[in-house]
């Protein structure tokens, strides 16, 4: 990516610097109020929301009133409002008129009539240290088993995986990339993600706390584990899958920590590989302990009598259909799974092979379901990308939903009419006006008024939301930042993500027999 001097501003960010620029010269002349007691029709920009800022107090830090349509556990809120407390949590979720007379001291953004809050999506599953590259050349959907693309088995193209990037303070280079990785993410909804690696600051991160350093990474725990079993299972389980003796594999190294859920890989690969279906087979015999809370990854191999104990032992199963498709030419079976009633949360994996962001994910996935028959509503899509995330990972009470008590993790959207959960599931970044993760402003549209940032944003070229508070605090400009991650996976360029190629399929369900989780 090129420094912001050497790309046109986009149209959307031309048209809030005009707004900005004639409210500052009729301000100058005495012609109008000031913007923070305007109208709230606005300019002419209906991406405008008026902003009222915090009354003077010596008693309290009054924090935020954000009103819009309120996308809630129980549903849709139209004119309601969240007040976002000073301290980064949420304080109180009702209507915009209830909540403006509780705190009748704190700053309004009143976005009624125009915007969607939601929280951010929950990415259960990203590898954020390998994520930053594009996938190989090679990439072809003929592989039975992960073991053959990472290890080259049974005579297939073994495919590279990239140069992990772990965060050094001392290399620009590196926090950069790391940095893009996780601003992709955020453009495309998500303010959380799990998996080893990132960048403190930005997005919110969730891995186990396994070195001193991943305490300030990682802003909760779960025990994300990517080889539960070994990293040869189908040579390990040459013997007992040509008919030979059960194998036992060797417990693993660390420890168990029951108190945190569990999510590894499991069943990567065809239905018709052995190995596959007898990890599923190991897995789904230890979850019926109910001793933890339980995800299962991938699962391409799993089957309808599979789903039935999934459901009955409370296993969530993190669906990445993008890099199934691209790897092995298959997916999880979503119409039965649903059918059965199991809870599916969406993630991305990771940019050799899946989807560049949420958003792409979710589009994936509706499209591998309308190749079964089924059409997935907005509503529960917007589910799986978010609560069931927050699920898979034993984390519901903290992340993946808005309720008076929990983190400020919240996306703004623009919305002109029609479902709400549309809106957020398909924006793109143009339609983002705002981000806060802990209450703290990352994203930002020019047409918002900027106090609602207490740190610098700054515009980055080809990107609509101004970024806020991450570039200064670790030594980047916009110029230093694009020249960094000129040849890492783009910010908001999805061209070369892996294919969603659906294979045909003839089974039908009516949506009227889904379990909804």
């Amino acid at each position: 990516m090129a420094d912001a001097a050497r790309h046109p501003m986009p149209r959307a960010r031309q048209r809030g610097a005009t707004v900005r620029l004639l409210l500052a010269t009729l301000l100058a002349a005495g012609t109008v109020p000031d913007p923070a007691a305007a109208d709230p029709s606005g300019p002419a920009d209906d991406r405008f929301c008026a902003f009222t800022p915090a009354a003077a107090t010596a008693r309290s830090v009054p924090g935020l009133i954000v009103g819009a349509e309120v996308l809630l556990p129980e549903g849709r809120r139209p004119g309601h409002a969240v007040h976002i407390r000073f301290n980064g949590g949420i304080g109180a979720v009702a209507a915009f008129d209830s909540v403006r007379a509780a705190y009748p001291d704190a700053a309004v953004l009143d976005c009624r009539g125009k915007a969607v809050l939601s929280p951010g999506f929950v990415n259960a599953h990203e590898h954020p240290a390998y994520s930053h590259a594009f996938p190989d050349a090679n990439l072809n959907p003929g592989y039975s088993h992960r073991d053959e693309w990472r290890l080259g088995l049974n005579g297939k193209v073994q495919l590279p995986s990239p140069r992990p990037l772990r965060f050094d303070p001392e290399d620009p280079r590196t926090t950069a990339i790391l940095l893009a990785m996780e601003l992709r993410h955020l453009l495309g909804g998500a303010t959380a993600i799990a998996g080893s690696g990132g960048v403190p600051g930005a997005i919110r991160n969730v891995g186990r706390h396994r070195r001193s350093g991943d305490v300030a990474l990682y802003d909760a725990e779960a025990d994300v584990v990517t080889f539960p079993y070994s990293f040869q299972v189908v040579e390990d389980l040459q013997d007992e899958c040509a008919g030979g003796a059960a194998y036992r594999f060797p417990r693993p190294a660390g420890g168990t920590l029951d108190f945190m859920a569990y999510v590894p890989h499991v069943g990567e690969g065809r239905r018709s590989s052995c190995a596959a279906r007898a990890e599923v087979a190991r897995y789904l015999e230890r979850v019926q302990r109910r001793d933890r809370r339980y995800a299962l990854v991938h699962g391409v191999a799993t089957d309808r009598d599979d789903y039935a104990v999934m459901r009955a032992s409370d296993v969530t199963l993190v669906w990445s259909p993008r890099s199934n498709l691209a790897l092995y030419g298959e997916t999880v079976d979503v119409a039965a799974a649903l059918e059965i009633g199991v809870r599916i949360a969406l993630a991305t994996d990771w940019s050799p092979s899946g989807s560049f962001n949420m958003r792409e994910e979710i589009r994936c996935a509706r499209r591998v379901a309308k190749g079964s028959g089924l059409a997935l509503a907005g509503e529960t899509l917007w589910g799986m990308a978010t609560r069931n995330g927050a699920y898979a990972l034993g984390l519901e009470d903290r992340f993946g939903t808005i309720r008076p008590g929990l983190p400020a993790d919240l996306m703004l959207v623009w919305h002109a009419g029609g479902d709400p959960y549309e809106a957020v599931l398909t924006a793109t970044d143009a339609d983002l006006l705002a981000t806060w993760i802990h209450g703290r402003v990352i994203l930002l549209a020019g047409t918002l008024d900027g106090r609602l940032s207490k740190q610098e944003c700054v515009s980055l070229a080809g990107v609509a939301p101004m970024v806020c508070g991450v570039l200064g605090p670790a030594g980047l400009s916009a110029a230093s930042f694009g020249d960094a991650i000129r040849d890492a996976v783009p910010l908001n360029d999805v061209s070369r993500q892996a294919p969603c190629a659906v294979p045909a399929r003839s089974r039908l369900i009516s949506p009227d027999r889904l379990v909804h989780s």
